[in-house]
């Protein structure tokens, strides 16, 4: 009996360890799914292919899907006071305008707020000037952003923090949307600029052949 209580004994560690290492899985398959949640949820087939919007520019002109023709789109959406995500997305696609060369010219690259309370069309400008000027910045009302993110499947949600102040919880995957306004897929945020700007060219070519 002793030495089946110290052969337990013996195996207790080494079952913690495999019940911490579960836990560890589990979380970070967590957290995986809901930073990759935006890319299940682009492809679910009740949704349109086409998703349209109605935002305004950085200068308060209406945009729309139109105003992107014969371009592709490429779309993150943030807002100007967040600490790292966005901040990190929009130099990533500084850095892959830069390795995309000449091929940039057919890209357009957006960042769409999902903080219009706060994220004024001034306020975009000036934020989107120290990334890369061939960004746009967009904005529209609360009712037509939750118009939008439901269509494309971003999660984004305000959530208060100390001070009275409040952030914003959102997804962080790039969309691409094809010059006929197809949405085409999305990305990771943190793919290295070299590998972002290989993928971009190897999607963009698979729809060379749509009518345009």
């Amino acid at each position: 009996m002793s030495r089946v209580k110290s052969r337990a004994g013996a195996l207790l560690p080494t079952l913690i360890l495999a019940a911490v290492a579960i836990a560890c899985v589990g979380a970070a398959g967590l957290w995986l799914g809901r930073a990759m949640a935006p890319r299940e949820q682009t492809t679910v087939i009740d949704r349109p292919a086409r998703r349209d919007f109605n935002l305004t520019d950085s200068s308060g002109a209406p945009v729309s899907l139109a105003t992107y023709r014969g371009k592709w789109l490429l779309m993150f959406f943030g807002f100007t006071s967040c600490p790292e995500a966005c901040p990190m997305a929009l130099t990533n696609v500084s850095e892959t305008l830069k390795e995309l060369g000449d091929d940039a010219a057919v890209l357009q690259p957006a960042f769409v707020s999902v903080d219009p309370e706060r994220d004024t069309r001034e306020v975009i400008k000036d934020y989107i000037s120290h990334f890369d000027e061939r960004i746009a910045g967009l904005s529209g009302s609360p009712d037509d952003i939750a118009e939008m993110a439901r269509l494309y499947g971003v999660y984004y949600r305000k959530r208060a923090v100390e001070g009275g102040d409040y952030t914003v919880d959102h997804s962080t995957a790039f969309y691409l949307v094809s010059p006929t306004g197809e949405f085409q897929r999305a990305f990771k945020p943190d793919m290295d600029p070299a590998d972002f700007a290989r993928e971009l060219k190897a999607a963009m070519n698979l729809g060379k052949g749509s009518k345009q």
